[in-house]
């Protein structure tokens, strides 16, 4: 997507939720009003119902779609979407807000609920883990629609046996490629490091960008597309229990284990070959940049910008493969993370018409209209999905190691470079030559707290 979440949020959960949090039975947030696009005033009950996310243009673009349709099948009744720039930025004012006044119905998060850590508490949880698990949320487990999404979507949002989100899918991380670029120089899909270094270097050789993407703006945050692949081939195979983020926050295993040392360096070996001033151009114009040009040959970006950059050039022949950073082919995998989720505000002053609006959200023929416009991957158990996204995907559309089985949730009292908005640093730190792998694993183990 041109999504407000390059990941990092890109849709992503990179970055935190900057907020001071305190428990009083319920949970109470200090934020100032965010106005977002349509406004943010209170609720007025009634027929109207009011929805607030973040500003992704295909998510936006078809929500407002599924809004007209429910209009018209619901005559007499309205929806409002409220929106505010950038999942990691703006949009957090306007999400806390909405949940501190009850001044939306449905409002939306891509930060996970799991896992969780290990003595929960306001200090070492993220918002959205303090409103889910605190009663701020309508369970849903009792709802005919939850039937149709599957049981790993379903758990990613139950806490003590109960349904308190609808995740509404994922998206997949990891290269996108100009097929057309790959058939001129006789390149194939790489499926190991050393294959994926030795057509980067070919890449190169001919004078063509091997790599593409865009830090300018968002920061560390975005060599998300690296780190995590590294973690999903080299770590996570290793896992005790097949858990890393669990094995992790149970100090089972250490951020300096060989295995994460060993895809820092190999991150740093992928470096040389990105786009030269990667660090200052803005992500923002990634979607339609080079890639979508023809002047790179790969992309490193996730898959809810398949839109946009379908959008930018409809003639573009693209491919998907996970960057590969094992020796062993079947270790690379690709990565996942669960994305758009919908909570129902508990003291929501249309509670009954949030819940028929998931209700419509979650037939078929809205659903697939979804998925296909946002190119993320279905979280129900079936459906027919022809998107752009599907098609560049091929194999690979709606598989993956989720980030709630990979990556801890970092909280606010971990050590500075544990804390989300900081993690990533070290990650360009190494990249770019700045710090060694070891170095960045032991300031990681240092700062560490679970």
């Amino acid at each position: 997507m041109i999504s407000d979440k390059r990941r990092p949020g890109r849709r992503r959960r990179l970055g935190t939720i900057a907020a001071t949090v305190a428990i009083t039975g319920a949970v109470s947030l200090t934020a100032a009003a965010c106005a977002g696009n349509g406004g943010t005033g209170a609720s007025g009950g009634g027929n109207t119902l009011k929805l607030t996310t973040w500003v992704n243009p295909p998510a936006v673009a078809v929500l407002k779609q599924i809004n007209a349709e429910f209009e018209k099948a619901n005559p007499g009744t309205s929806v409002t979407l409220n929106t505010a720039a950038n999942v990691n930025g703006p949009y957090q004012t306007l999400l806390q807000q909405s949940v501190n006044s009850g001044s939306a119905d449905i409002v939306t998060a891509n930060t996970p609920l799991l896992p969780l850590p290990k003595k929960l508490n306001n200090t070492n949880a993220t918002p959205i883990q303090l409103w889910e698990t605190n009663g701020q949320f309508a369970d849903l487990s009792g709802q005919s629609f939850t039937k149709d999404y599957t049981s790993s979507a379903l758990s990613a949002q139950t806490y003590q046996g109960k349904v308190y989100g609808l995740t509404s899918g994922e998206y997949q991380e990891g290269v996108f490629y100009n097929k057309a670029i790959f058939s001129k120089y006789h390149l194939s899909v790489p499926t190991t490091y050393s294959q994926f270094l030795s057509v980067c270097k070919t890449l190169k050789s001919h004078g063509v960008q091997p790599l593409y993407t865009a830090l300018g703006q968002v920061g560390s945050p975005y060599t998300q597309f690296l780190y995590y692949e590294a973690m999903t081939d080299l770590w996570y195979p290793k896992a005790p229990g097949g858990n890393l983020a669990n094995a992790i926050m149970n100090d089972q295993v250490k951020w300096t284990d060989p295995a994460f040392v060993k895809g820092m360096s190999e991150e740093k070996q992928i470096a040389q070959y990105l786009e030269p001033n990667y660090t200052g151009i803005n992500w923002q114009t990634m979607a339609g940049g080079p890639f979508a040009a023809g002047k790179a040959a790969m992309e490193l970006d996730g898959s809810w910008d398949l839109p946009s950059i379908q959008k930018a050039n409809p003639k573009l022949q693209a491919g998907y493969f996970p960057v590969p950073f094992s020796s062993s082919a079947s270790a690379n995998q690709a990565y996942a993370q669960n994305d758009l989720t919908f909570y129902v505000l508990k003291n929501a002053k249309n509670k009954s018409l949030a819940m028929k609006w998931l209700q419509f959200f979650s037939t078929p023929k809205i659903y697939a209209q979804y998925v296909n416009a946002t190119g993320i991957s279905s979280a129900q158990k079936s459906g027919t999905f022809t998107g752009y996204a599907s098609q560049v995907m091929g194999k690979w559309f709606g598989k993956g190691v989720n980030q709630t089985t990979l990556y801890p949730a970092l909280s606010p009292s971990n050590g500075y470079y544990d804390q989300q908005a900081n993690w990533a640093d070290l990650q360009l730190e190494v990249m770019q030559g700045k710090m060694s792998p070891q170095q960045a694993a032991a300031t990681y183990q240092k700062d560490w707290k679970g």
